[in-house]
């Protein structure tokens, strides 16, 4: 029927056999290439936003291997898309022209994109009740929930927690609410409210706490007398609360009467929730009559308790002033950006934006940007991809989050590269030609790119290892060293360190390889077994090279090296432009072959030098390191063994073990 009425070219049709072939709905069977035939006949011959936007994202990813991966053909099609209106093509428009995808950088292009998505996302949050939409829940971030990119407690790692540990921590707070904890209750009105990975809003669980709460004070018609200060505190943010919700209807039947009531108990009580709600109310004319000098009164209370809503209140008030001031509107702003507070990011756009006030354009753009992937109810791949992976759907999760990550989310970016490192057989298995090889690498540059850490250290894995591209050690000591002095990343340190150790890519350098790893174990002392056998073995390489009389540096290899830190401002590490830029070219498919063959003839020709002069060399000099850490490790362990003794007495502190390797510094 549908294939019937799509050969008489019914846009409907087209568009959702498109939808059936790419998401795969109903268990329709996923076909890619047929996805791509229905998306582009639909775009060619209907202008469809949608369908332009997709057969662009085709372009730019090359997934399925239907078409052959062509970034110019994919920015000439997102941009059909954006000016159709298309918010997800305006923000993939906008984060090519931000970081050079394709096309030149261009700041003012990437802001015009963003910009269009922003207006869109502030009038929705203006259409929800009392003019103040609730934030979308926080983005699911895969490696997370897997105990991170490299593992539990690694520098810029997981904050996971299994659902299990979720769901016994609940219990354990509602039991203790049960009982009449105050603290217990607040908290858990908090969770039900804000929500998370594992705990789906529920408003009314949140209300029938923050009730329990107030109701400590305020029961039926009587006003108890708590004298404790902190129960205070508890149940002035639940009266504001409460108030919040009766004005917004939030698990409750909404109603501006009980809200001002709720209001003015909490603005007895000191809550600058309920300052700033009554003062929204006295702005409106809600309930009371509109008196926007008594609701500034309420606005500045609220503010001088640093509630970043109120000084968002108090901005937009300056700048509605007959004579706008526009410096103090900014400062306000800025308040509420400190804390956290997403409209207020928008604000602060729009300031500089308009020229009221003198910033960078990457100021303008990042503030844009951070708006619109936080406040996404209309354009957010995310909830569906979560609901696929948690059903265990991999390919459709992989190709929902892929959306995101060409929208520029660098949590999209982040998951897309995760799943590629973790589940690659598994969705080779469903689909053997859906993933071209360097996809992954593309989607941990530019995850890395955006700031996350362990990213930087995935690419100088792949640099090291060859993983989708070629082997380039000095890309990846650069990376490693991007991770280790930017983002003290303590992985990024200890390979650094090894990098150092063995000069891969960096000149050797045992003092700096100590560096790292003193530094490594400073970041994370869980470290201290592989830390001190690094530097065990590296102590053995110092004293044997010092003995064939090599080059080994200036200075005693023991003595404490300058800190990381100072090294850093002595020598600032710059960034990775250069690499990034060329990696974003190896990325998208430009000259890749011709690069990477000239490369793999000039890695051929040099191995084909050193490798007959240094076999021989290494395998001695390893034989002798080996026996000299042998040696070392017997002399520790015996010393130790004779040191307990029948009573074991703590070592004094010149005697510590570190103090044999200088401070760790």
């Amino acid at each position: 029927m549908l294939e019937a009425e799509a050969k008489l070219g019914n846009a409907d049709a087209i568009f959702t056999l498109a939808e059936l072939n790419f998401f795969s709905y109903y268990g329709y069977p996923r076909n890619l290439t047929l996805a791509f035939d229905y998306y582009s006949k639909l775009a060619s011959e209907k202008g469809n936003a949608t369908a332009q936007r997709m057969v662009g994202f085709m372009f730019a990813t090359g997934i399925g291997n239907v078409v052959e991966r062509d970034q110019g053909k994919a920015l000439l099609y997102s941009t059909f898309a954006a000016s159709g209106g298309d918010y997800e093509a305006q923000m993939m428009v906008g984060f090519r022209y931000l970081m050079g995808i394709g096309t030149s950088r261009n700041c003012e292009k990437a802001v015009e994109q963003y910009k269009k998505v922003a207006d869109k996302a502030m009038e929705h949050y203006h259409s929800g009740p009392s003019n103040r939409r609730v934030p979308p829940s926080p983005k699911m971030r895969l490696p997370d929930e897997h105990g991170g990119i490299y593992g539990y407690a690694h520098n810029g790692g997981s904050v996971h927690r299994d659902p299990s540990d979720v769901e016994d921590i609940l219990q354990y707070t509602r039991e203790l609410a049960e009982s009449g904890d105050i603290q217990a209750q607040i908290n858990l009105a908090h969770i039900y409210y804000r929500g998370g990975h594992h705990i789906e809003r529920n408003y009314q669980e949140a209300f029938k706490y923050y009730s329990s709460v107030a109701e400590q004070k305020f029961y039926k018609n009587q006003v108890r007398d708590v004298s404790d200060a902190e129960a205070n505190r508890l149940i002035a943010q639940a009266c504001g609360m409460m108030g919040e919700m009766y004005r917004r209807g939030e698990g409750v039947v909404q109603d501006d009467k009980a809200a001002y009531k709720w209001y003015q108990r909490g603005v007895r009580l000191e809550s600058p929730i309920a300052n700033n709600g009554l003062g929204d109310m006295y702005l409106k004319g809600i309930v009371v009559a509109k008196n926007v000098e008594e609701a500034r009164r309420y606005f500045e209370v609220a503010s001088s308790m640093d509630y970043p809503e109120a000084h968002v209140n108090l901005g937009l008030l300056h700048l509605k002033a007959p004579v706008p001031d526009y410096e103090k509107a900014y400062a306000l702003f800025f308040k509420a950006y400190e804390g956290h507070h997403i409209p207020a990011y928008y604000h602060l756009a729009e300031l500089i934006h308009k020229g009221h006030v003198e910033q960078p354009c990457s100021t303008v753009v990042t503030l844009y940007k951070n708006f619109v992937e936080r406040m996404d109810w209309l354009h957010s791949p995310f909830p569906d991809a979560h609901r696929a992976y948690k059903k265990g759907d991999i390919e459709t999760a992989f190709l929902r989050y892929l959306i995101g990550a060409e929208m520029g989310y660098e949590i999209g970016q982040t998951n897309v590269a995760w799943l590629l490192d973790h589940d690659r057989f598994e969705i080779m298995e469903q689909s053997p030609d859906l993933i071209p090889k360097d996809l992954p690498l593309i989607y941990w540059a530019r995850s890395a790119n955006q700031g996350q850490s362990n990213s930087k250290v995935k690419m100088g894995d792949y640099y090291y290892y060859g993983i989708g591209t070629e082997v380039d050690l000095k890309k990846a000591a650069l990376c490693y060293e991007k991770a280790a002095k930017h983002d003290l990343n303590e992985l990024g340190m200890w390979n650094l360190g090894w990098m150092y150790e063995n000069g891969l890519g960096v000149p050797k350098d045992f003092h700096l390889a100590k560096r790292m790893y003193d530094s490594s174990l400073i970041e994370n002392a869980e470290a201290y077994l592989p830390v001190t056998l690094s530097l065990i073995k590296l102590s053995a390489k110092y004293t044997w090279s010092y003995l064939l009389g090599e080059d080994v540096g200036d200075g005693f290899f023991f003595t404490s090296p300058p800190r990381l830190e100072e090294d850093t401002q002595r020598a600032p590490l710059n960034p990775l432009d250069e690499p990034e830029k060329e990696l974003d070219r190896i990325a998208e498919g430009e000259d890749y072959h011709q690069r990477a063959r000239k490369k793999r003839e000039d890695d051929e020709d040099y191995a084909e030098q050193q490798e007959s002069s240094e076999e021989e060399g290494d395998f001695i000099e390893d034989l002798v390191i080996l026996a000299l850490c042998l040696l070392v490790g017997w002399m520790v362990y015996v010393r130790q063994f004779r040191a307990a003794g029948p009573n074991p007495q703590p070592l004094p502190p010149q005697m510590d073990p570190r103090w044999r390797w200088g401070p760790l510094a």
